[in-house]
């Protein structure tokens, strides 16, 4: 069962690269019928109640290790979603069946921001959902709502293929006659970042340029969508800001713009999104978070893979295409893709420098987000599917 939001024809036209932008910014009572072991996945699941055929292959499962993974009673989840590639993996799960395989019915409820998704999840009406390395999602783990941060979603990149999906920009004359060329240069200047202040671009631009010996707060800040920086600086109106991919590769080729640093440049520990549940969720029935951990991290791999490997590259974009706003497939094959840890590891120290930053900077009151990390769905999955190892 799907419950989307329609999207306007702008994000249409310019897909994740507008959504992207927006990042900064009662459960069912379970069957009393005996728990069953997992088999090993075979199935496909359902959409809309009928079941798609499984893919031909699912090269990125590794063989399951003798543990007990129940897979009854069929417990209902509703899963918050963002519209964007680093979301893919819950979309891949989805439509392979691999939480079907589980005992999981899933609902994706779509959004355009995860702050929309925070207190739906504190509340148990959702109760899985992604969120930022931002404000809002900090100050809501902060009064100890009911979540938990589980796993990864998107970090910095750690490959070739991966660096580089998100950078700050500067206008092409700009920088060919030397007036921006490094962090000094941003002195006095305005950043426009997607959405401003408090959001996870934000801190990593900060980062930088603490690291080098700029004070932040000598750089004004404002909220500016990617692809509007991107007109902007067609007209001169603009002097620096982040961009995405696809509108980074593009305004290379076109002179629009030259890259001042990348996302990984500013900060090469980023935890950019994260998957979070609520804590209720284990009231649902036995171990529906390791279900949903196991089906995660095989659609995960399934996503590494086909980005960093080519294999199964075509179906794999052919969910993304489906699922979210870009729908040119052969962008998907030439931009630098999101990266997604494969054994989903949260970055705990980045989070908690991210936090502390933010309270430098005066966005933020005293964080602990000490209590809100819990690993143990993750480990299990990754002990009953085994650590990733690149393919052969």
């Amino acid at each position: 069962m799907r419950r989307v939001l329609p999207l306007s024809p702008l994000r249409q036209l310019l897909g994740g690269v507008v959504l992207l932008a927006l990042l900064a910014c009662g459960p069912p009572t379970p069957a009393s019928q005996p728990a069953a072991s997992a088999p090993t996945p075979t199935a496909a699941g359902a959409r809309g109640g009928a079941s798609p055929a499984p893919p031909a292959s699912t090269p990125s499962a590794n063989v399951p290790v003798a543990l007990d993974l129940p897979t009854t009673p069929v417990v209902d989840l509703k899963v918050g979603v963002l519209p964007l590639a680093s979301f893919g993996p819950l979309y891949i799960a989805y439509d392979r069946g691999y939480f079907k395989e589980v005992g999981l019915n899933v609902e994706l409820v779509t959004g355009m921001t995860v702050n929309e998704h925070i207190a739906p999840l504190a509340q148990g009406q959702l109760h899985v959902a992604g969120c930022a390395s931002n404000v809002p999602c900090f100050n809501a783990l902060n009064r100890q709502t009911d979540t938990q941060i589980v796993a990864s979603l998107q970090s910095a990149g750690q490959t070739e293929k991966s660096i580089g999906n998100v950078a700050l920009v500067v206008r092409k004359d700009l920088w060919d006659d030397g007036t921006i060329r490094g962090p000094q240069d941003l002195v006095g200047r305005t950043l426009y970042l997607q959405a401003g202040e408090g959001s996870a671009v934000h801190v990593e631009a900060a980062t930088w340029l603490k690291r080098n010996g700029v004070d932040p707060r000598s750089v004004q800040v404002t909220n500016m969508f990617f692809p509007d920086v991107y007109a902007a600086m067609q007209n001169r109106g603009v002097e620096v800001g982040t961009s995405s991919e696809p509108l980074i590769s593009m305004g290379l080729a076109r002179g629009v713009h030259e890259i001042l640093a990348t996302m990984e440049d500013m900060h090469s520990t980023t935890q950019v999104l994260y998957l979070m549940f609520w804590s209720g969720i284990e009231r649902l029935g036995p171990r529906v978070g390791e279900r949903f951990m196991v089906a995660y991290l095989r659609a995960a791999r399934d996503y590494v893979n086909a980005f960093e490997y080519g294999i199964d590259q075509d179906a794999i974009i052919d969910i993304l295409v489906r699922e979210t706003p870009l729908k040119d497939p052969a962008l998907y094959r030439q931009i630098r893709y999101a990266w997604i840890d494969p054994d989903g590891r949260v970055n705990r120290q980045s989070m908690e420098a991210d936090a502390e930053l933010m309270r430098e900077l005066g966005l933020l009151g005293p964080v602990d987000l000490s209590g809100m990390f819990v690993d143990k769905y993750r480990e299990f999955a990754v002990q009953y599917l085994g650590p990733y190892r690149p393919p052969r």
